[in-house]
């Protein structure tokens, strides 16, 4: 579905970075957090609306991105996502070895 790979989205990324600053950038991560945290509220409320939660989803997702950038972090983030998935599938009672590639 994505029409941009990750190497332009990247590209931009990098751009926005340079342009804007690291501190600029991470606080419109916690902005676009409390924007999505927002729209999530409305759904107790009755007024969620699913293409706001996608938009502001996507906010945070480019943001987050941005993140790893910034922090030189990524393989870290990818371990600790291994990690935190991993713990939550034992408690599901899954089979870890599918997951890990065995048999």
């Amino acid at each position: 579905m994505n029409e941009i790979g990750y190497d332009k989205r990247k590209a931009v990324y990098e751009k926005a970075i340079c342009r804007w600053g690291n501190e600029a950038q991470i606080l419109m991560v916690i902005e676009e957090m409390s924007e999505l945290t927002k729209e999530l509220c409305k759904c107790f409320r009755g007024k969620g609306d699913r293409d706001a939660i996608a938009d502001e989803t996507a906010d945070v997702t480019i943001m987050l991105e941005q993140l790893r950038l910034i922090f030189n972090n990524n393989d870290e983030v990818c371990e600790h996502i291994d990690r935190k998935v991993l713990r939550t599938a034992d408690r599901l009672g899954m089979d870890l070895d599918s997951l890990l590639g065995g048999e």
